[in-house]
């Protein structure tokens, strides 16, 4: 089964430092971590063909230094859970 998908922006919020040289970073955390989950958890029967999320707030406690690897991740959890 193939599944495409785009994000087409990710906006860090207020206190939150993500260097932008490391969004390749962010970007491969978030690919790895959905693609884990889809793995292990399956398609949610909700989305359909040319399904769209017009916006998604993911309101995450994140303060100081976070690493990319860490935000990629909760961002791909949090698009899960839209999706299911």
């Amino acid at each position: 089964m193939n599944i495409k998908m785009r994000i087409n922006e990710i906006i860090i919020g207020e206190g939150v430092e993500v260097p932008r040289s490391m969004g390749r970073i962010l970007q491969a955390a978030l690919e790895a971590e959905l693609a884990r989950m889809l793995t292990e958890k399956g398609l949610p029967p909700k989305p359909e063909k040319g399904a769209r999320i017009p916006s998604l707030p993911v309101n995450r406690e994140l303060k100081g230094k976070t690493s990319p690897d860490r935000v990629g991740k909760l961002l791909a959890q949090a698009i899960y859970a839209e999706l299911a």
